[in-house]
C-alpha cells in the first residue's frame, strides 16, 4: 500500500481540511484484504452433488478455502491470523 502521507507536510493542509486523496482506489480496495474473511454458504464443487458448503472469502471476494460446518469455517480463519467478519 502506497504511504502517501509522507508526502505532505502539516503547514501544506489548512487545519480543519480533509486530505480525501490519501488512498488511492487501488490501495482502499486491498484494505484489509489480509486481515479478514467472511464465510457464506455455496454449492459444493463435487459433480452431482446438490450438498451446500460453507465457503470461506477473502475481504475482495476471492473463495480460499470450503467447509463442511460455519463453526470449523470461522475456526480455520482464526486459526491463520484473520478475522472473521460477518457481511449482510
Amino acid at each position: 500500500m502506497t504511504d502517501r502521507t509522507a508526502q505532505l507536510s502539516p503547514k501544506s493542509t489548512p487545519r480543519g481540511a480533509q486530505d480525501t486523496g490519501l488512498l488511492s482506489n487501488v490501495d482502499f480496495a486491498m484494505l484489509g484484504i489480509h486481515d479478514f474473511a467472511y464465510v457464506r454458504e455455496v454449492p459444493s464443487n463435487e459433480e452431482d452433488s446438490e450438498e451446500m458448503v460453507f465457503g470461506v472469502f477473502t475481504a475482495d471476494g476471492t473463495h480460499i478455502a470450503s467447509f463442511d460446518s460455519h463453526a470449523v469455517a470461522n475456526a480455520a480463519i482464526r486459526q491463520h491470523d484473520m478475522e472473521p467478519r460477518a457481511v449482510h
